[in-house]
């Protein structure tokens, strides 16, 4: 596999290695990344962005302009890259592991952040190799806090439109540089249920004085698992999990609760089987209560869309990824199953044609899974992000009669 150091040259190749590791070192959650953000940004201004811009707060966007970027109006494609940690130890046992307790960059947002960094000094040092502009986008709360929703709704597609946005994610157990891409689902929406079924409680040994909320949401706990098995095509995935059932006190063992509260998660791979599960876990909800005297109070809410590539998109340049990995000796898999995991670039996706790809981590001494205390990131993955960033500009974004 090719250096990141053949592609951006020795020195711009160590600043970003060194980038990411201080990064893993020093990881930030949610929407507040403000020494990331800070950080991001200056490296930008030492690379020769052409123009950066601030999107809630700690979202940032950088243009490069090709050889043709002066042209009105040019022709602009996106990257986009996360840039937060998870509130969860880091033991990956690196020099450069985290220094804050219970903060680390267990998804590989560090690596990602530093890819679209090296792919922006490769930009910058090759305007010639093509026209119009490239947007990067550095976008803080993946890890469920909506970012880029949160940027799209301050601005960012209205400052900066572009024709289609592209984004790359650590596949942590794939092999190292093997690229994962295809058209239709990638990863599944990501939405939580919080149910409350609410009686009447009293005396455990006088249970016919009381409405009792407890058996309804054990049955109810039941009728949730056959929703899916019932409702939903078996070719069409989707995943239904009750995660916390919370209901009167161990103090108490013989007071019935008022009432029992349960959450947990949805996971869908298409919109329209998304709108049924949502609809059937109410119906459910309130037949289980009422068969016990008691009321159901459902809230539903939809995080993140499921992240759909574009189909003309990916017809379009994934024989361009596939010559990608050819050159750089890795493998370009398009038969991979979708992830139930969510993925909020989604939400960039549902906006303008987009693609998600993923690109493997592993080879000796990093073969561990995302969201393990002890991944990190490989830094020999950075120079597959560049290559095929690359080369994605170069052949969505061509120089005239090249």
């Amino acid at each position: 596999m090719p250096s990141l150091e053949s592609l951006i040259g020795r020195e711009a190749a160590e600043r970003i290695v060194a980038f990411r590791r201080d990064l893993h070192r020093h990881p930030e959650i949610g929407m507040e990344t403000v020494r990331t953000s800070d950080k991001v940004e200056a490296m930008l201004r030492e690379l020769g962005v052409d123009e950066i811009a601030r999107f809630a707060k700690t979202g940032i966007a950088a243009v490069v302009r090709g050889a043709a970027g002066s042209a009105a109006p040019p022709a602009r494609i996106g990257f986009r890259a996360d840039m937060d940690a998870l509130p969860a130890p880091d033991e990956c046992g690196a020099a450069w592991a985290s220094e804050t307790p219970m903060r680390a960059h267990l998804c590989g947002h560090d690596g990602h952040t530093a890819g679209l960094l090296a792919f922006a000094a490769w930009a910058v040092q090759n305007r010639s190799a093509f026209a119009g502009e490239v947007l990067l986008i550095f976008q803080p709360g993946e890890e469920g806090w909506a970012g880029a929703d949160k940027m799209l709704k301050d601005g960012l597609f209205e400052k900066y439109p572009v024709r289609e946005v592209y984004a790359a994610h650590i596949a942590g157990l794939e092999p190292l540089g093997k690229i994962l891409a295809r058209a239709g689902a990638m990863t599944a929406s990501a939405d939580l249920f919080d149910i409350e079924v609410v009686g009447h409680g009293g005396h455990g040994a006088r249970p016919h004085q009381t409405r009792d909320p407890v058996p309804a949401a054990a049955q109810l706990i039941l009728a949730l698992q056959t929703i899916v098995s019932r409702n939903v095509n078996p070719a069409d995935p989707a995943v239904i999990s009750v995660c916390s059932i919370q209901a009167g006190d161990p103090g108490a063992p013989s007071v019935i609760p008022e009432r029992v509260r349960i959450t947990g998660t949805v996971r869908t791979l298409s919109p329209a089987v998304r709108d049924l599960i949502e609809a059937r876990i109410r119906e459910t909800a309130e037949s289980a209560a009422a068969l016990a005297g008691a009321e159901a109070h459902v809230v539903y809410d939809r995080r993140y869309p499921p992240q759909i590539n574009d189909a003309a998109l990916a017809e379009a340049v994934l024989p361009v990824i596939g010559r990608t990995a050819e050159s750089m000796n890795v493998e370009l898999d398009d038969g991979f199953p979708a992830s139930m995991g969510g993925e909020d670039f989604a939400f960039m996706s549902e906006v303008v044609p987009g693609l998600y790809i993923r690109i493997g981590n592993d080879d000796a001494g990093h073969n561990t899974g995302v969201h393990n205390p002890k991944f990190d990131f490989n830094d020999r993955a950075l120079a597959v992000w560049t290559a095929v960033f690359a080369d994605i500009v170069r052949a969505r974004l061509p120089i005239a009669n090249s």
